[in-house]
């Protein structure tokens, strides 16, 4: 009983801090890991905290773990965008780019309007050398993207993808 109310504690103290303190992405990834691995002991099958403990994993190149996260959300949400998208970058890094088209392709059917999944799509293609495909991802996403702030993510989310 102890150790859960101390958990309890640890859950609102840090939670409590990253709320007060904006996006839990400003923090380090371990502290994200940490987050998101304290909030999946509260709600073992929100969707949400488990895919971000597998883009915090994704970002500290642990990728099975990762990648096991987001097949957990698969298996009980076949059509969980985030998932979709999600594995697919992380199938990308492990250069298993035949799968990574098949999770890709599913999230983009779901919702051809997000700039992301077409990011994620040209890093794709220019991985398996097929340049004029990726071209022409980068292009809808650039076309997509509304602001000059969401052109600007878009380098960021190639340079963190293509690991480059």
């Amino acid at each position: 009983m102890k150790k859960l109310l101390l958990t309890l504690i640890l859950c609102l103290v840090w939670t409590g801090h990253t709320w007060g303190h904006g996006d839990r992405s400003e923090l380090p990834n371990a502290a994200q890991i940490m987050q998101y691995r304290l909030l999946l002991y509260m709600t073992p099958d929100d969707p949400a905290p488990r895919n971000g403990l597998a883009m915090a994993l994704y970002r500290t190149n642990k990728l099975e773990e990762a990648e096991g996260e987001l097949r957990y959300i698969l298996e009980r949400d076949p059509l969980n965008f985030d998932a979709l998208d999600g594995l697919g970058i992380v199938l990308i890094r492990m250069e298993r780019y035949k799968e990574a088209s098949e999770y890709l392709n599913k999230a983009v059917a779901i919702d051809e309007q997000d700039v992301m999944v077409h990011v994620h799509l040209s890093v794709l293609y220019e991985k398996m050398r097929l340049p004029e495909k990726a071209e022409s991802e980068l292009e809808k996403a650039k076309s997509l993207a509304a602001v000059t702030a969401e052109l600007e993510k878009i380098d960021k989310e190639l340079e963190l993808v293509s690991g480059e």
